[in-house]
């Protein structure tokens, strides 16, 4: 079969064993990691096929068969849990390129048209490939942070605060009312038991994470476990909850746990409300409390935690605004496009 656009089914498919056979011995000849591996390889075969079917569609080239294999959105996972490198997959988009273009414009009249519909057809491929690569590494990356979170966890509950809770007692049998440094014992005892609750408190925020719930649920499940303690904190939602990319919703349940932690610590109000807001086009999420708020001039306590979480928010395409007035509590608002984060 010569060169070039193919007039029937058989031609298209010497066209497409040729191209392939080409391509993979090219990969292999770069040591590419997609020619590596049976299962990876017959992957590239069903791309080189779809790419060529829709080359020709564009071009205007009817060819009679079956419809051709659905693109496989797992490509890029695939490559993802085998450790391929999205440079081996660019590189044998344009590794195909040159090769299919060498066949199919040598009788062409408009070779630019035919690079033109080529190229179109190898980025419809590539792009889906690539975010769900991207999309298998942050669920690989949200499982990895979630484990070592409970890691860290077990470590503050099991020995840090257990090492604490032992010296608080031990400086309770020491402290005697004829005793000198009485004064500095009692200091002493309240730096432990301070440091003990703030042990405690990060021990239970490291434990929470979304995982396999929505984020709603996550937010209410915290709060539940927050306890009875003072200041008060309240939990809603509004509107349909929807699934969000998991980097997402665990970067989110993030920003908002630090939002209610700086509350609890540092508001000195009585109650803090939690609303989740869900709407057609963003999904809004607002802390409140009812402290003693601080002016644009004032850093309070904790406003690292919230610059952090500020950049939290950026990471994942959201915007966080912060609302205080002095001696008028401090709202925490975050806003997420759900368009821009929806799969």
């Amino acid at each position: 079969m010569a060169p070039g656009i193919p007039a029937s089914v058989e031609d298209a498919a010497c066209l497409e064993s040729r191209i392939t056979t080409e391509l993979v011995r090219r990969l292999t000849a770069h040591g590419n990691a997609l020619a590596s591996d049976p299962l990876v390889t017959r992957q590239v075969a069903a791309q080189v096929h779809r790419i060529l079917r829709s080359t020709f569609e564009r071009l205007g080239v009817s060819i009679e068969e079956a419809p051709p294999p659905a693109r496989s959105s797992g490509v890029g996972r695939t490559r993802a849990a085998q450790n391929i490198h999205p440079s081996d997959s660019l590189a044998a988009a344009t590794l195909l390129f040159d090769i299919a273009l060498t066949e199919l414009a040598s009788d062409h009249d408009d070779a630019a048209a035919v690079a033109r519909a080529l190229n179109a057809a190898i980025m419809d491929e590539v792009v889906p490939a690539s975010l769900g690569y991207v999309d298998a590494l942050l669920e690989r990356l949200a499982v990895a942070h979630t484990e070592e979170r409970l890691g860290i966890s077990r470590e503050l509950h099991d020995r840090v605060a257990h090492g604490i809770a032992a010296g608080i007692q031990r400086v309770r049998l020491a402290r005697q009312p004829t005793d000198a440094a009485a004064g500095q014992l009692a200091e002493a005892l309240g730096l432990l038991e301070s440091a003990l609750e703030e042990t405690r408190s990060v021990a239970l925020d490291l434990r929470h994470s979304v995982g396999e719930k929505l984020l709603d649920e996550a937010i209410l499940d915290y709060v539940a476990d927050l306890g009875t303690e003072p200041p008060r904190v309240d939990a809603s939602s509004e509107g349909t909850p929807r699934t969000l990319p998991t980097g997402v919703q665990e970067e989110a349940f993030i920003i908002v746990r630090e939002a209610i932690h700086n509350a609890r610590r540092h508001s000195h109000g009585e109650r803090i409300i939690v609303v989740s807001k869900w709407g057609a086009e963003d999904l809004r999420i607002s802390v409140a409390d009812d402290g003693v708020g601080f002016g644009r001039d004032t850093i309070r306590p904790g406003a690292l935690g919230l610059i952090a979480a500020q950049e939290r928010a950026e990471l994942i395409g959201a915007d966080l605004a912060i609302d205080s007035r002095a001696g008028a509590g401090t709202t925490v608002t975050l806003t997420i496009a759900l368009r821009a984060v929806s799969g």
